[in-house]
């Protein structure tokens, strides 16, 4: 597993996707400077006036719905027709889905033009119709208890759902990554940023599910190298985006036992 890791990441550092990046206030700039780490191209933009010319040099296209308003809807509706149209890859992640009707409503409106979809087990439950209890970006379901509304939704998208062990499903296929740390989900902007990660390998991999598999196992990974050196999220959160950027191979093939 590890070689094909480091195949397709360098594949992504070889190609510098560029990644239109719509997505929340809090973790931009996590979020920008863990795909730079990757190899990858971040571009973020506010403005609808240039959507088109930005859709028409990005290789993939990030949703993220964290801070919400109408402004975000119109141009995010927008993109993702755009999107459809141009065969660009469309990574959602559903922020907090399940936490108001309007959310959730906005984010099941955008499931026709996603690729891939990346959320928390409450945020899959909720977005598959389930009425499952959300705290917001925390999810108050386990993993195991999403794997059936993640089935139902992977017909048409590759689901990830994130966790202590996340799980990964389109059509028959499906795949567990038990790495990371209890860390992570401590530092604001880490599954941002893990959605922006598999966005940057989709956009280099014509195979959705294993981009997802490889972003999802390289991030994990990472992370749970990381936590061997530290075990504070301000300093996880800097070590970690060198890891990005430089990882430990030697490391990562002991943590992943090959």
């Amino acid at each position: 597993m590890i070689e094909q890791l480091q195949a397709s990441l360098h594949r992504l550092r070889e190609k510098k996707p560029l990644v239109l990046c719509l997505t929340n206030h809090v973790s931009v700039e996590f979020v920008a400077n863990c795909l730079l780490a990757v190899g990858a191209l971040p571009l973020m933009s506010e403005s609808m006036d240039e959507l088109s010319d930005l859709m028409a040099i990005s290789q993939s296209l990030l949703i993220n719905i964290g801070t919400l308003d109408a402004a975000f809807m119109s141009k995010a509706y927008q993109a993702a027709t755009i999107a459809r149209a141009m065969d660009l890859p469309l990574i959602l992640d559903p922020v907090g889905v399940g936490a108001s009707q309007f959310r959730t409503h906005f984010a099941q409106s955008l499931l026709p033009f996603a690729s891939i979809i990346r959320g928390n087990a409450s945020e899959i439950m909720a977005l598959a119709g389930d009425h499952a209890e959300s705290r917001g970006v925390d999810s108050t379901q386990s993993v195991s208890s999403a794997q059936i509304a993640a089935q139902s939704l992977a017909d048409k998208q590759v689901i990830m759902v994130s966790g202590e062990v996340d799980y990964l499903c389109h059509k028959q296929q499906q795949y567990q990554i038990p790495f990371g740390s209890s860390i992570m989900p401590k530092i604001t902007g880490m599954g941002c940023s893990l959605t922006a990660s598999i966005a940057a390998f989709a956009a280099t991999d014509g195979d959705l599910l294993q981009a997802t598999l490889m972003a999802g196992c390289f991030f994990a990974l990472c992370g749970q190298v990381v936590a061997q050196q530290c075990s504070t999220p301000g300093t996880f959160r800097q070590l970690f985006i060198d890891q990005l950027f430089q990882p430990d191979w030697n490391r990562i093939k002991k943590v992943a036992g090959e």
